[in-house]
């Protein structure tokens, strides 16, 4: 399980945390690890400006998805 914890906590994390504003435009971003704020049922909140923002563990979820996603299109788009 380390190494599941690891690959989500850390490189899933940072790789939301640097995708998700580029592809949103800054309007979904991902809290920082301090952060105690409550995510609610889904991981995710409103800030004051009515951006999303997600908590640092549904963060760590959503890159590992966009990791999944990317081996995906690869395999589809080399024919292996």
């Amino acid at each position: 399980m380390f190494v599941v914890d690891v690959l989500v906590d850390v490189v899933g994390y940072y790789t939301a945390k640097v995708l998700l504003p580029l592809i949103s435009l800054g309007w979904v971003r991902v809290d920082d690890w301090s952060s105690r704020k409550p995510g609610g049922w889904f991981g995710w909140y409103r800030d004051g400006d009515r951006r999303l923002v997600f908590t640092a563990s549904m963060g760590g979820w959503i890159g590992v998805l966009l990791w999944l996603l990317t081996l995906v299109i690869f395999i589809v788009a080399t024919g292996r």
